[in-house]
């Protein structure tokens, strides 16, 4: 007897399409026994925790209210401060002002100097007497004598 099994190409995708769920599903439980014994982990460090937790949730509404208080604060004295700050600009603004004015008359004075510079140096140079230069001073001198 000739026993002859044939296979389709539908029958292959159906055997991988099985295959490919029973291996996600695989997947999916373990997944769920990982996420189960998280759960159990997190209770357990809730209910070691439980005073802590319970002290925490009674005092933060007394927190939230101090925050708000301190908000107000703040804003109360930024509102306060304001006036400072709009004071503080319109002068920087007028400073600012001023000196571009008088930019011209300190570039001039400037100039002033630097020729009255010029002039006292070359005043010194060509009516002044040559002194000795005072550095000479102090370079000891090297003669032929003292090399017994």
């Amino acid at each position: 007897m000739n026993t002859i099994i044939t296979f389709t190409l539908k029958d292959l995708l159906l055997s991988g399409v099985y295959l490919a769920l029973i291996i996600m599903l695989i997947y999916i439980i373990k997944f769920l026994i990982k996420a189960n014994q998280s759960l159990k982990n997190i209770n357990k460090v809730v209910e070691e925790n439980r005073i802590q937790i319970d002290q925490i949730l009674k005092e933060a509404p007394g927190i939230a209210t101090h925050v708000n208080t301190i908000s107000e604060e703040v804003a109360h004295d930024l509102q306060q401060f304001r006036g400072t700050i709009d004071n503080i600009s319109e002068t920087s603004e007028e400073v600012t002002g001023v000196i571009k004015e008088n930019k011209s008359v300190v570039g001039g004075l400037t100039s002033i100097f630097h020729t009255a510079s010029i002039a006292k140096g070359a005043y010194n140079k060509f009516f002044t007497k040559d002194e000795e230069d005072p550095r000479e001073n102090d370079v000891p001198r090297h003669s032929e004598e003292n090399n017994d």
